[in-house]
C-alpha cells in the first residue's frame, strides 16, 4: 500500500493471515488521473493485485530507454518513474508469494494437504518463533489453543514437522526471504548446477546429471546423481534420504526433521561441492556451513 501510494494509487489490502474481506478497493486521486497507466480498480484483492501488477509492468516497459538501430539510446520523459514502478511491482510480487506460501500453495506436494488456511499458518509460525530453539515445536502436530480453544490439530493441518520442512525449502528457493526475486535470476548462470526440485520431479527426459529433491512420499524413480529427501504424509512423519540409487536413512521422532535437514546439507557439501540450485551453502544468503563446520572452541 505504501509503494502504490507513491504512484498516487490508494489501495486497501488485508494483512496476510487475517480474515480478508470479500473485496478490495482502489482509487486514484483526481490530480493523478492524467497518467493513462493509472487505472481505478474495484475488484477482489487477488484480482486487484494481478491487474495492478500487469498494468505497472506495461508502464515500466514503456518507461524503459529505447535503443535506435544505430545503437543510440533514447531516454524517456518518465525515466524517473522507473524505480517507483519497480518498487511497487516488487511489493506486489512479494505479497502474492507470501500469501501463496502461507496458504500452502507455494510448492504443491510438499505438504500432506492440498491447501491450508493462511490464518493458521501465520499463527503457528508466530508461536514457533517465540523464545529460542523453537521451544513450542511439536513434531506430532498437537496444536493447543488454535482458534481460542475451539479447534485443535487435525489431519487438515500440517504438523510442525511438515510445516518447517516446507519453510526450509522455501528459504532454499528464496534466500534471505527475497520473495520478490525470481529464483532463476538470483543465482544467474549457475542456476542449472545441482538444481532443486520440490514436491514433484520433472519429466524423466529432463533429468540433469545431479540434482537435489524434497518430495512427499516414496520417490517413483532413483537416479545415480540424485539426492532426495522424502517425507511421509502421516501425522507422525517418517523422513527418508536416498542417494546412490538406494535408501540411506529412515528417521522418525522429535529430532527426525533436524537430523534429516543436517544430513541433506552434509550430503550437498560432500557430494555436490556444497552447491544446490547454483548457490553455495556458505553464501551469505544461506549461511548453512557454519552449522556443519562449527568453529572449534579453545580448550
Amino acid at each position: 500500500m505504501q509503494a502504490s501510494a507513491k504512484l498516487g494509487i490508494t489501495i486497501t489490502i488485508s494483512q496476510v493471515g487475517n480474515e480478508a474481506p470479500d473485496t478490495g478497493t482502489a482509487a486514484i486521486s483526481a490530480t493523478e488521473r492524467t497518467n493513462e497507466w493509472k487505472p481505478s480498480f474495484s475488484v477482489d484483492e487477488d484480482g486487484l493485485l494481478h491487474q495492478l501488477r500487469v498494468t505497472l509492468v506495461q508502464a515500466l516497459d514503456s518507461c524503459m530507454p529505447k535503443t535506435t538501430s544505430g545503437g543510440l539510446q533514447l531516454s524517456s520523459p518518465q525515466n524517473s518513474q522507473i524505480p517507483i514502478l519497480q518498487e511497487c511491482i516488487d511489493a506486489i510480487t512479494e505479497h502474492q508469494r507470501l500469501l501463496s506460501l502461507m496458504k500452502g500453495d507455494w510448492a504443491k506436494g510438499l505438504l500432506p494437504q492440498s491447501g491450508v488456511r493462511a490464518e493458521y499458518t501465520v499463527q503457528r509460525i508466530r508461536e514457533l518463533a517465540e523464545g529460542t530453539c523453537l521451544r513450542n515445536y511439536d513434531y506430532l502436530g498437537s496444536v493447543e489453543g488454535y482458534g481460542k480453544g475451539n479447534k485443535k490439530w487435525s489431519s487438515e493441518l500440517p504438523t510442525d514437522s511438515h510445516l518447517l520442512l516446507y519453510l526450509f525449502c522455501a528459504f532454499l528457493e528464496h534466500p534471505k526471504w527475497m520473495l520478490h526475486v525470481d529464483p532463476t535470476a538470483y543465482v544467474g548462470a549457475q542456476y542449472s548446477r545441482n538444481p532443486l526440485f520440490l514436491g514433484v520431479l520433472p519429466p524423466k527426459e529432463r533429468f540433469p546429471e545431479k540434482y537435489v529433491a524434497v518430495l512427499s512420499g516414496v520417490p517413483s524413480v532413483l537416479h545415480p546423481g540424485a539426492c532426495i529427501l522424502a517425507v511421509g504424509k502421516q501425522s507422525t512423519p517418517v523422513f527418508a534420504l536416498y542417494w546412490d540409487k538406494k535408501p540411506q536413512f529412515s528417521l522418525q521422532g522429535r529430532t527426525a526433521l533436524w537430523d534429516s535437514i543436517l544430513l541433506l546439507c552434509y550430503k550437498i557439501k560432500i557430494g555436490y561441492g556444497g552447491f544446490v540450485r547454483g548457490m553455495h551453502l556458505s553464501s551469505s544468503a544461506l549461511g548453512f556451513l557454519p552449522v556443519l563446520d562449527p568453529e572449534k572452541e579453545d580448550c
